[in-house]
């Protein structure tokens, strides 16, 4: 068994699963159990419920972030990702990063199977093997092309929200377009992070969508993403059944398709996209407990 030494300094481990880089996935992980009620806990029991739920969450994106700094060490090496990959940077081994990264995984499979059931547990299980897959050789998923986002997208995505609402067993109309937009929104993170890895990817030949079909098609793939996700979101605004505000949210995704048409900015585009989808999502769950 490796010698982890967690007593003394459990600092690189828990670095180790980059904690920072949560925030999308939390609020996805909110996003998908709040979808599932009726209305927000007001009682002892609901309020323990919800810190399990968030407790297995936390679990499962431990592992996945820590098992893919396992695998991605090489090349995190070669470019900025070095400080954030405790393995390239040499405070902690492969070895150690594996067995801690698998610990987390199975302490995640075994809280899930406690409190939440067979049903929530399978989900997690999926999540569990895809984000697995997606980091470790002999699949490693990230190196095959289509796979990769295919893969990032359930894994990172639309399986997060789904498995919230099967803990709480609510599904409802909005449910179906709500794990279309997560997914296609986790197409889009996925896609801008190859668009950007382009020349590491190409330099440490790691096969991904971006680096098949070529940046100027990526970046197209890219375009097309974002009006799919625009036309989901102006489709979930318009089951919130106010008029105005549907006919707002059409007119304003125009004229910023156009205006990104006309002046094409990837990384301002993202940002703005960013900035408007939790809002539709609040606007959503704002619905949907009180009124």
């Amino acid at each position: 068994m490796p010698n982890l030494g967690l007593l003394a300094n459990m600092r690189p481990y828990l670095d180790n699963t980059r904690i920072r880089d949560w925030g999308g996935y939390i609020g996805m992980a909110i996003l998908g159990y709040v979808q599932g009620i009726d209305t927000i806990p007001r009682s002892t029991p609901g309020y323990v419920n919800f810190a399990f739920y968030l407790a297995s969450v936390v679990l499962y994106l431990a592992f996945s972030f820590s098992v893919n700094n396992c695998f991605d060490h090489e090349g995190d090496k070669l470019g900025a990702k070095l400080s954030l990959n405790p393995i390239a940077s040499g405070r902690i081994s492969v070895g150690q990063g594996i067995f801690f990264s698998g610990l987390l995984g199975v302490s995640g499979l075994a809280f899930t199977w406690s409190f939440f059931g067979p049903p929530a547990f399978t989900i997690y299980a999926v999540m569990l093997l895809l984000s697995g897959a997606y980091s470790t050789p002999p699949l490693r998923l990230k190196s095959v092309p289509i796979l990769d986002m295919a893969s990032h997208g359930l894994f990172f995505g639309s399986l997060i929200v789904l498995y919230g609402v099967t803990v709480t067993g609510g599904f409802n109309a909005f449910t179906v377009p709500l794990l279309l937009s997560v997914y296609n929104l986790s197409l889009i993170l996925e896609l801008r992070n190859q668009i950007d890895d382009i020349g590491e990817d190409t330099a440490t030949r790691v096969d991904t969508t971006a680096v098949r079909i070529g940046f100027e098609r990526a970046n197209t793939l890219f375009y097309g993403l974002i009006a799919l996700h625009m036309a989901v979101l102006s489709y979930i605004v318009a089951l919130l059944g106010n008029i105005i505000l549907t006919a707002l949210t059409g007119v304003f995704f125009l004229g910023l398709a156009y205006y990104f048409y006309r002046m094409p900015n990837r990384d301002k585009f993202l940002l703005i996209m960013e900035r408007i989808t939790p809002l539709v999502y609040i606007l959503f769950l704002l619905k949907l407990v009180f009124f």
